[in-house]
C-alpha cells in the first residue's frame, strides 16, 4: 500500500505529501536555512546527530559538514542558493529536485575566484528519522558546474550545438 499523494504549492514549488507537516518543515529549513542561508543555528533541529551526506566526500557526522559547508563552500560561493522546484515521497524518503545558483568569489578545490555565476540541476534524496534528516545522496550536473568555473573546457558536441544555436540567432 502506497503513501497518499497529496499535492500542495508553496511559492512556485510542487511538493507531495512527505508523511506531515513537521517533516516538510524540516526539509524547508535544510534547504533555506542551512543550505541557502549558510546558518548553521538550527542544525541541531535539522539534522540528526549521526547524519551522513553521500556523494563526492562522504561526511559521516554533523559537524564535518557543518565545517565543510562553513570553510569550503560558503567561503567560495557566499551567496550559493538552493532553489527548490519539486519534492516528493513518504514514509522515511523524499527526493527534492533543485537549482543550484551562486557566484565563484573564493577558492574551491583549488580553482581561484573567477566571479562567475554558476547555476545547475541536482537531485537529493533524503531520509528522515526522528523529525530529523539523517542522510543526504546528492546528484548535480558537476561537469557544467566546472564548465562554469572555467575548470573544464567545453565538449565538442557542446561547442557545435553553441555555433549552431549562435548561427540560428544571426539569421
Amino acid at each position: 500500500m502506497g503513501s497518499p499523494h497529496v499535492i500542495y504549492l508553496m511559492a512556485s514549488r510542487h511538493r507531495t505529501d512527505v508523511r506531515n507537516e513537521t517533516d516538510r518543515r524540516i526539509i524547508d529549513r535544510y534547504f533555506e536555512e542551512i543550505l541557502s542561508d549558510g546558518d548553521f543555528a538550527g542544525a541541531d533541529e535539522i539534522l540528526a546527530p549521526d547524519f551522513v551526506i553521500h556523494g563526492l566526500q562522504t561526511l559521516r557526522d554533523r559537524e564535518s559538514f557543518i565545517e565543510v559547508q562553513e570553510t569550503v563552500i560558503r567561503e567560495a560561493f557566499p551567496d550559493l542558493k538552493f532553489a527548490v522546484k519539486d519534492v516528493f515521497g513518504g514514509e522515511n524518503k523524499v527526493a527534492v529536485r533543485a537549482t543550484i545558483e551562486g557566484t565563484h568569489r573564493g577558492e574551491y578545490l583549488g580553482i581561484a575566484a573567477t566571479g562567475n555565476q554558476v547555476e545547475v540541476d541536482a537531485v537529493m534524496l533524503l531520509r528522515l528519522s526522528d523529525g530529523r534528516i539523517a542522510e543526504v545522496w546528492t546528484t548535480m550536473d558537476t561537469l557544467s558546474w566546472f564548465q562554469q568555473l572555467g575548470a573544464v573546457p567545453p565538449l565538442e558536441w557542446q561547442e557545435r550545438r553553441q555555433t549552431a544555436s549562435d548561427a540560428d540567432q544571426q539569421s
